[in-house]
């Protein structure tokens, strides 16, 4: 867990009461922040102040503001509140999810006080996070690289089933398109069978009907022929009767 510090205040600023520090310990941040303000509007260069105000601008989670406040905190002479400040800082660069950069500011607030226990508490806990976020994110890779590596040996084994199946049923394929391919055959066998039937039958018929006409043809001749004989016979027979007259 980590905390913010508000300590030097009383200490630190000496020239008047500080009304800041009152509401701020009343939980009245808002004119907490007013009062530091006001304070910075009469005299720019007050890190004090600055302090102040970051770590009321900390508490209503207006972190680049209290960023900036502690920021010019650190240009004062004061070894304490410089090391406050940085401690500060650091806590507000955490909520920015910064740690290296919170890291590296609680270092710089333990030079100046070795003996500062939050400081320490909080550079531990936040070393000792990083690590555990190393550490899940090292199992995360590994169970992510576990997966894709069973993803790959189950594609795998689906692929040499599937092979092993296409070999099993490929006896089975030959035989049905061998099949297939004799119907084919014996269908087209049959189809010029039926056309060549169908070719004889139809000249059979034309043959049939040559020879019907040929027939009739020479039926009417030999009819021709005997009614020419008949007249013939009759011219005959007149040409007698005229010779006993």
């Amino acid at each position: 867990m980590f905390r913010i510090l508000t300590i030097v205040f009383i200490s630190v600023i000496a020239f008047a009461q500080d009304d800041g520090l009152k509401a701020y310990k009343s939980g009245d941040f808002e004119n907490a922040r007013k009062y530091y303000e006001s304070v910075l509007e009469e005299k720019e260069e007050n890190p004090a102040a600055e302090f102040g105000l970051g770590t009321t601008a900390f508490q209503q989670q207006d972190f680049p503001s209290a960023l900036e406040a502690f920021q010019k905190a650190i240009e004062t002479d004061d070894k304490e509140l410089k090391s406050k400040a940085y401690y500060n800082m650091a806590n507000t660069l955490v909520n920015l999810q910064k740690n290296e950069e919170a890291l590296a500011l609680y270092r710089k607030a333990l030079e100046l006080t070795p003996d500062d226990i939050d400081a320490k508490h909080n550079y531990e806990m936040l070393r000792y996070q990083q690590q555990q976020d190393k550490d899940k994110n090292k199992d995360k890779d590994k169970d992510s690289q576990d997966q894709e590596k069973n993803k790959d040996q189950q594609q795998q084994k689906q692929d040499k089933d599937q092979d092993q199946k296409e070999d099993k049923d490929k006896p089975e394929q030959q035989d049905q398109e061998q099949k297939e391919q004799d119907q084919e055959k014996e269908q087209q066998e049959q189809g010029k069978q039926d056309q060549q039937d169908q070719e004889q039958t139809k000249e059979n018929k034309e043959k049939q009907q040559d020879l019907q006409n040929a027939q009739a043809i020479l039926d009417a001749l030999k009819k021709d022929e005997k009614v020419n004989q008949k007249r013939q016979m009759s011219r005959a027979r007149s040409k007698k009767l005229e010779k006993d007259w």
